[in-house]
């Protein structure tokens, strides 16, 4: 089962060549250094064609590191998938996130530029939550078809909704909940998320 969506027009194509670009500007020179215009020469585009995706550098250099954690979830997923039952799932991808929570490029970044990386990163919390609905989407759709979840389920809004739930976990631990032990994360969503999502 294939999670990510295929790239589908020309469009998408443009975008993935100027992500590429945004990405190896930001490994080779960082936040700082990294421009639009940069972007635009590395991926062979004017900056018109560029803005005409991204209308500023914040938003660009965010899809980019967003783009790398997808990368990160669609390599996660065999992990994900192997654990039993929906909450043990959410509970493998907290845990996965815990190691590396906005990526690998983006935690660099952060340790390297903290300063230039807390501009980028609002846009970054914006965009993730919509950016990797997918993951879960797809999760959601197997748990209805197996019969583990409400077969009425919206699972576009259970996705978004299961997504905060994991960047919240991730990012605001609280005292309820053993954040880096599956277990203890799977006994709390079994008790707090899947009495909204199962039959």
């Amino acid at each position: 089962m294939s999670a990510q969506p295929p790239p589908d027009s020309d469009d998408r194509s443009a975008r993935d060549r100027i992500l590429d670009a945004a990405e190896a500007c930001l490994r080779r020179d960082g936040i700082r250094r990294t421009t639009a215009a940069g972007v635009a020469a590395e991926a062979g585009v004017s900056r018109a064609w560029l803005y005409r995706h991204f209308p500023d550098k914040a938003t660009l250099l965010s899809a980019a590191l967003i783009r790398r954690d997808e990368a990160f979830w669609v390599d996660a997923q065999q992990r994900v998938d192997a654990a039993d039952g929906f909450a043990a799932r959410v509970a493998a991808a907290v845990v996965l996130a815990r190691a590396a929570p906005l990526g690998p490029l983006a935690t660099e970044l952060r340790e390297s530029e903290p300063e230039a990386f807390g501009a980028v990163i609002g846009t970054f919390v914006d965009d993730i939550v919509p950016g990797l609905s997918w993951f879960w989407r797809a999760q959601l759709e197997a748990g209805v078809a197996t019969g583990e979840l409400r077969a009425d389920l919206d699972v576009q809004g259970a996705a978004e909704w299961v997504m905060r739930i994991v960047v919240s976990l991730v990012s605001v631990p609280g005292q309820a909940v053993d954040i880096d032990d599956a277990g203890s994360i799977a006994g709390h969503l079994e008790a707090f998320l899947m009495p909204a999502l199962a039959t």
